[in-house]
């Protein structure tokens, strides 16, 4: 599959190039193209995912105790996905997506709500803000 990017309009005119070369064959042959136009929003980055997993969700599983239990990272991210992530079409209803579906902004929405309720429900101190 091919992306472009529209950074500038000879990127539009790469791209019309080829919706034109490819479309009428794709079709003929049973598998036509799918163009769809939006925001171009980056994947989010490692960087992201180090400090969800490294600082955020460690911080929740370290100081968080209901009644009397503690729960692992990935408990927590399962909890946090549920309640904060985006949404998709599942095969019962809206699943949520995992981070390493999310865009760069989604990621750091995400995560940003999840320090939030951490702090404000369970009066978790993160150390690496």
């Amino acid at each position: 599959m091919r992306t472009f990017v529209l950074r500038d309009p000879d990127h539009a005119k790469q791209m019309l190039a080829y919706i034109k070369a490819n479309a009428g064959p794709a079709a003929a042959s049973g598998r036509p193209l799918v163009a769809e136009i939006g925001e171009y929003d980056s994947k989010g980055t490692n960087e992201q995912l180090r400090f969800l997993w490294g600082a955020v969700l460690t911080d929740i599983a370290e100081q968080v105790s209901i009644d009397g239990k503690r729960f692992s990272k990935e408990v927590w991210y399962t909890h946090y996905l549920d309640l904060f992530a985006p949404k998709q079409e599942g095969p019962n209803g809206l699943v949520p997506i995992g981070v390493s579906q999310m865009k760069k902004r989604e990621r750091a929405e995400f995560t940003t709500k999840i320090q939030a309720h951490a702090t404000q429900e369970y009066g978790v101190e993160f150390a690496a803000i």
